[in-house]
């Protein structure tokens, strides 16, 4: 069942512990807040003035979209109407990416609001609060709901390298045996200089010896800007 937390009921939690690097190093976590009325907006920037966060603040759904496809903030507060899109449609968007799926998510309810808990829990929002709230309360709330900083870390991308080896065992691993290839040619080469006879010799048996897998692969890296370079040369030639 959802549970709406209420500032009221969160004086009494026990404070958020900060990891720290260093004795005197703080490190801020990023609150996304998003709401159109610029009174809360201010309202929640001086709650959070003196509490190690950094205020990340848009005024409708859309912007909190493009500030989720830019950053990765450790709570995201979204006021369930405002312009664009809404606090409930805000809560999916970060549900449906992997990268954010695990952040939680408050939603924010006006005194006069009607809200839908339904909504919120098929949205998976974390919690919900009503607007005005206590500065306190706010933030006991976020910090009860914070994850550990170890599992707050979004994933390194995988390198080049990385993808090289799991796909052949090897970054350096020579998959298509050019190497031994060119080594074998150069010693039949007719003189210190390769011929053009050499050149078209090696070139033939090196593509024998590329599988059409590889071709495929190299295709697909290359056709879209070749495709890319042609469209801009014609739109260029007609304008």
């Amino acid at each position: 069942m959802f549970a709406a937390l209420h500032a009221a009921n969160l004086l009494d939690c026990p404070p958020f512990l900060i990891m720290t690097w260093g004795a005197n190093t703080i490190m801020r976590r990023k609150i996304l807040l998003a709401d159109d009325s610029p009174t809360i907006r201010r309202l929640i920037v001086q709650t959070f003035s003196d509490a190690n966060f950094e205020i990340v603040e848009v005024s409708n759904g859309d912007a909190a979209i493009k500030a989720l496809d830019e950053m990765r903030p450790s709570v995201v507060l979204a006021d369930i109407y405002m312009p664009g899109k809404n606090g409930y449609q805000v809560c999916a968007y970060v549900r449906s990416r992997p990268k954010l799926a695990r952040i939680p998510v408050v939603l924010l309810v006006g005194a006069f609001d009607a809200f839908d808990e339904q909504s919120a829990i098929e949205v998976g929002a974390t919690a919900n609060i009503t607007k005005p709230f206590e500065p306190r309360g706010l933030i006991a709330l976020v910090e009860s709901i914070l994850l550990p900083e170890s599992e707050e870390a979004e994933p390194a991308p995988e390198t080049p390298e990385k993808i090289n080896a799991d796909a052949s065992g090897s970054p350096d691993e020579d998959v298509l045996g050019l190497e031994a290839l060119f080594r074998d040619e150069s010693q039949k080469a007719s003189g210190p200089a390769l011929t053009e006879q050499d050149i078209d010799r090696i070139a033939d048996r090196v593509i024998q010896r590329v599988s059409s897998q590889a071709i495929e692969s190299i295709a697909w890296d290359i056709v879209p800007d070749i495709t890319e370079r042609i469209v801009r040369e014609e739109l260029k030639r007609i304008r």
